[in-house]
């Protein structure tokens, strides 16, 4: 039934970016929007020492259907996400391949420092980044946004995988 062998999401993956508690925060609302028993979220931090780091990023980059991006200036200036993830990230993009959401997580000129991610509706609100939420009161404000964004790619995906190349 479905041209690539694979049952719809049945690898929904992304790299949430060398964001370890944060990453830990987002990991109930991808359980809860998803509502999908085959999620299996991934990032950097699960590889154990020893592990060609190189290789496994590599790897789930062509694996992922959904590519969370924490973004932040650490994000923006690391030499291997600009290099590697980003623009891989940005090909399988353009290619219909995968969905990009950006997770700003503080205020940032995106258009200035990466016009691809600059392109796309970010979370968790235009022109309000996670910590603007923490600042008016309590992060998890913005888990709501949020969540429905990451819905949102999934259901995109999902829907990808359902349709014949």
């Amino acid at each position: 039934m479905y041209e690539t062998g694979r049952a719809p999401l049945e690898d929904v993956r992304e790299l949430l970016a060398r964001k370890r508690g944060l990453a830990q925060k987002e990991l109930p609302v991808l359980k809860v929007s998803a509502n999908v028993d085959t999620l299996q979220p991934w990032h950097d931090t699960e590889l154990k020492a020893g592990d060609r780091w190189d290789k496994e990023i590599r790897a789930e980059l062509e694996r992922m259907d959904i590519f969370l991006c924490l973004v932040s200036f650490q994000f923006l200036a690391s030499d291997y996400i600009q290099n590697v993830e980003l623009p891989r990230a940005k090909a399988r993009h353009e290619n219909n391949e995968i969905e990009v959401v950006p997770v700003v997580l503080y205020r940032l000129d995106l258009e200035h420092y990466c016009e691809f991610l600059h392109r796309l509706k970010p979370l968790p609100e235009w022109d309000k980044s996670w910590r603007d939420f923490e600042k008016d009161g309590d992060w998890n404000d913005a888990l709501y946004p949020i969540g429905n964004g990451i819905k949102q790619a999934i259901e995109k995906a999902r829907l990808r995988s359902l349709t014949p190349e």
